[in-house]
């Protein structure tokens, strides 16, 4: 995990007000006539089972902006951070079919005043259809994301930790299965996703437009084992800072192979193998060719103990100076065990490693203004008291980046969680846990005269979570 977990220690008095407050607001049918029915499922009312629930959330944050650890400790912010979730699932079950909404809103503050947020507000709304009939099984999803800090909805692969620049992202994707007997079917599965960032801040190099077709063929080998064939198609837009190297745009084609298996009711193992081809236009002159892995496995180890193992390695697309892509290779473990009736403690541990394709290069190429190649300034030759660009081949704003160029950057995430819930009732839970992250990068950087590892950063918070209503 790259962030800190949601909680928060909230009196239950206030807690209960507010959930029955959620309740109210979002009844609408409750002055017509209709009552509530509270069941072990959430509520039902009318055609419609309603799951409100509220998370509160405390946190302890030793450097807020994930500032590099070569910082004097003055310039890293620390600070404390309340966040407030209420959200509201609402099924409505129609047969074998189901049709689901869900509202989340987030609230956000820092007790440090060093930091004044623009936006306090973050907003989720996620809507699916499912049909599912003895021919066809049709399945279409919406997820749009208003949102300031949760860059890992357009990141996934944790190049960017902060940002404080408001953005929209949203995914709608489909699947449609023809089945062919009793094990077989084929799908196909379009996606579109679209990020963008406000374009009145001065910098928003993230946006990203995507869509993606697959083909897939699956065959049930028992009841709890499934193979699936797939082929797709990829290309995507990005909207660099056309300022220094223009837009870049990719092709990608992909073909694997993927397994589910259940061994034995206590082993449940995924694989994801794909070989992919990814084409760029613009940017460098780097394509990515080679295989991508997805694979994990949870072991129920006794009644109380779960493991659970999981390995990646993807490519995702970069927006760092010249760079197109680069590898991202994760490993992470993950025990959970249950203590008595209501309480249990959970840990993992993770490792991360990013390996970028090209080597750093900050000269000017030919889209980029000479306007950002001024310094040194020189002369006016016309009018010798005026001085005008003089420019050394090297773009001005990457200048104290001089001691990395040539190199391929490299980062390193180690990441540690521990922490412990209690179940007070069913319909109320407390978290505390502590998590931490720590990442190394072989970039150098200068900043006021000092060289610094500008990607390098040491994070640790301490974190309360009160959970009340439904998940």
């Amino acid at each position: 995990m790259r962030t800190a977990r949601r909680g928060g220690a909230i009196p239950s008095s206030r807690v209960a007000v507010g959930l029955a407050l959620s309740v109210w607001m979002l009844s609408g049918g409750v002055a017509r006539g209709q009552a509530f029915r509270t069941t072990s499922e959430g509520l039902s009312v009318g055609h419609f089972l309603l799951y409100p629930s509220v998370d509160f959330e405390y946190t302890d944050n030793d450097n807020v902006f994930f500032s590099s650890r070569d910082l004097p400790e003055r310039q890293i912010v620390k600070s404390g951070v309340t966040v407030v979730r209420p959200r509201i699932l609402m099924d409505l079950p129609i047969g074998e079919n189901r049709v689901r909404w869900v509202y989340s809103p987030l609230y956000r503050d820092y007790t440090s005043r060093s930091f004044v947020q623009t936006k306090r507000f973050s907003h989720y709304f996620d809507f699916e259809v499912l049909h599912t009939g003895p021919v066809f099984a049709v399945r279409g999803a919406h997820h749009l994301v208003l949102g300031t800090q949760e860059l890992q909805e357009v990141d996934r692969g944790g190049e960017l930790v902060f940002g404080t620049t408001p953005f929209k992202s949203y995914t709608s994707e489909a699947e449609v299965t023809l089945s062919m007997g009793a094990r077989n079917g084929i799908s196909v599965l379009p996606l579109y996703t679209a990020v963008g960032f406000d374009d009145s801040t001065p910098n928003s190099p993230l946006s990203y437009r995507r869509r993606q077709i697959e083909m897939r063929f699956q065959h049930a080998v028992s009841l709890t084992s499934q193979v699936y064939a797939f082929y797709s198609y990829e290309d995507t837009q990005q909207d660099r800072e056309r300022l220094f190297f223009g837009n870049v745009t990719y092709d990608a084609y992909t073909a694997g192979v993927g397994l589910r298996r259940t061994l034995n009711r206590e082993v449940v193992t995924f694989l994801h193998a794909r070989y992919t081809v990814m084409n760029f236009t613009g940017g460098s002159t780097s394509n990515f060719v080679g295989p991508v892995v997805d694979a994990s496995a949870t072991w129920q180890l006794g009644d109380v103990t779960v493991l659970a193992l999981s390995a990646v390695h993807q490519t995702f697309q970069s927006f760092y100076v010249n760079n197109n892509y680069y590898l991202d290779s994760e490993v992470r473990l993950h025990l959970t065990h249950q203590v008595g009736q209501n309480a249990f403690w959970d840990s993992s541990i993770g490792v991360l490693d990013n390996h970028y394709a090209d080597s750093l290069d900050i000269s000017v190429t030919p889209e980029t203004p000479p306007g950002q190649d001024c310094n040194p300034m020189i002369p006016d030759p016309s009018n010798p008291s005026q001085l005008i660009c003089g420019g050394d081949g090297r773009i001005d704003v990457y200048e104290s980046l001089q001691p990395s160029v040539g190199r391929r950057r490299r980062d390193r995430v180690y990441h540690v969680e521990v922490g412990a819930g209690w179940q007070i009732s069913p319909t109320l839970r407390l978290f505390i846990g502590y998590n931490s992250d720590r990442r190394r990068s072989n970039v150098d950087q200068i900043v006021s005269g000092r060289t610094i590892d500008p990607f390098g950063y040491s994070v640790n918070r301490i974190l309360f979570r009160l959970e009340a209503g439904w998940q």
